[in-house]
């Protein structure tokens, strides 16, 4: 080394906040109303949906697409024009940005249908309405999405206690 060469103290490395990205695609676990996860036929496999994670562009652009709707209806109530309270359209719109997410129901189809117009279809279907308000809810958080070394970073689940 040069005479009055200037050490630093080397860094520690630094975390790449990139490694706490969530996976571009989720399988949602179907249950039936009492909340209890549904099986295939082999009893062993879970029915799952399929889906873009809220991490991606699509599932954004399906999102936009679905606040911009609502947000439309507020601002023509806004604006003075008459805006008619219509559970049906809140159905509807919900289906449209579900359907619009989902990559393929796995383990079941809906009335014998398969692609984005079955999607749809099981989604406005409120008999099985359930279905849909489980998977809106379990697509609105990030944690549903954690890769699985990072889901089972968690010491408590080794733990006993």
């Amino acid at each position: 080394m040069a005479e009055g060469a200037l050490i630093l103290p080397r860094k520690k490395p630094m975390k790449n906040l990139k490694s706490l990205a969530i996976l571009p695609v989720g399988k949602f676990p179907v249950t039936d109303a009492a909340g209890k996860v549904q099986y295939q036929e082999d009893g062993i496999t879970p029915l799952t949906i399929t889906h873009h994670s809220p991490g991606t562009k699509v599932f954004q652009s399906a999102l936009h697409d679905f606040n911009k709707k609502k947000s439309g209806s507020l601002s023509s109530l806004l604006n003075g024009k008459e805006q008619k309270d219509d559970p049906e359209a809140d159905a509807r719109d919900l289906a449209v940005f579900l359907a619009a997410i989902t990559i393929s129901f796995d383990g079941f189809d809906y009335e014998g249908r398969i692609g984005n117009a079955a999607y749809r279809a099981a989604y406005e279907d409120q008999t099985i309405g359930h279905v849909a308000a489980g998977f809106n809810k379990y697509a609105g958080d990030r944690g549903n999405y954690l890769p699985e070394q990072a889901a089972s970073n968690d010491s408590s689940a080794s733990q006993p206690g």
